[in-house]
């Protein structure tokens, strides 16, 4: 009788123990899926922030943008360059640039011709091809004038694809002249625009 009673009194406590683990266990299950329903929730409300959030446009970090915004010369003065001939740093400057600016649009009622452009033909402006009477040679610019030509100038070669080592030359070259010492002195600008003439024509 006494071995009966303290079987039964084991399986009390088994079972006891058994309903404590079940009962941690739906108590776990509970908390895992609240849990699991407030992070949705929080998700929920963080991509409504987001939605809310101003936004601003990506950009390519990398990527590179002029420091100047270049006039463009007439087409008589590109093609000059394209074919490495000497044209005068006029053409380059606000003046010369303006001109074909406005030259450009007052052909309406130009004549025109065939001409071959990167390999097409097009019919372009009889005086995109002319050398304009108005441009000044490049001794008879003002220092201004020159200073704005020719760094126009360096950055069109360089598009119109000339050597290397040509570019750097005359970059030095302008360098070597708007640092030089005779800036200083009476006239030593105007005699350096006169050097500055006769070694850009040797050089072109």
């Amino acid at each position: 009788m006494a071995d009966g009673w303290k079987d039964e009194c084991q399986e009390r406590i088994n079972l006891w123990q058994q309903q404590i683990e079940e009962d941690t266990r739906v108590q776990r299950e509970l908390k895992e899926r609240a849990n699991a329903e407030q992070e949705a929730e929080e998700e929920i409300e963080r991509r409504e922030t987001e939605k809310k959030k101003p936004k601003i446009n990506d950009f390519d970090a990398e990527a590179f943008v002029a420091d100047v915004l270049v006039p463009r010369p007439s087409q008589f003065a590109l093609q000059k360059i394209k074919n490495m001939e000497y044209v005068e740093l006029w053409y380059f400057s606000p003046d010369g640039c303006h001109d074909a600016s406005e030259n450009t649009r007052s052909t309406a009622e130009d004549a025109f011709r065939l001409a071959r452009i990167d390999d097409v033909v097009a019919f372009k402006p009889m005086s995109s091809f002319k050398a304009l009477q108005k441009a000044l040679q490049d001794h008879d610019l003002s220092w201004r004038q020159f200073d704005i030509a020719k760094t126009s100038y360096l950055v069109h070669i360089e598009k119109c694809g000339w050597p290397e080592k040509h570019q750097q030359a005359l970059a030095l070259f302008f360098t070597l002249l708007t640092n030089h010492e005779n800036r200083m002195r009476p006239r030593g600008e105007k005699t350096l625009l006169h050097y500055a003439g006769s070694r850009t024509t040797g050089m072109a």
